[in-house]
């Protein structure tokens, strides 16, 4: 509980920051804190490293659908980002459901 609070609640501050950052930066620190996370937890035991893992892997999938989709409206016309951020959402929640299942199945055979 404590890694999926710290990390949520460090979301925000780094998709605030992404304005300033620029959007190549803040990609990038997401791609290797994100690639980072799931290597660290294969090749550690020791809990508190554990934890922080998670609370980074929290971070950077919270921080990035938020920074993401502040992209995706940009990019948007105006009457559509209703639409955009809706069919985002969708997207982001969809992966949720179906990537563990889909992991799950690479995994078994």
């Amino acid at each position: 509980m404590a890694a999926l609070l710290a990390g949520s609640l460090l979301s925000p501050v780094l998709a605030a920051l992404s304005a300033r950052l620029g959007r190549r930066r803040v990609l990038t620190v997401l791609v290797a804190l994100g690639a980072l996370a799931p290597v660290t937890a294969a090749v550690t035991s020791w809990a508190p490293l554990l934890l922080l893992v998670a609370a980074v892997a929290v971070l950077t999938t919270t921080a990035g659908n938020a920074t993401l989709a502040v992209y995706a409206t940009q990019a948007a016309p105006g009457f559509q980002r209703p639409t955009v951020i809706g069919l985002f959402s969708l997207c982001y929640q969809l992966g949720g459901a179906f990537g563990p299942a889909i992991a799950a199945l690479i995994a078994l055979a």
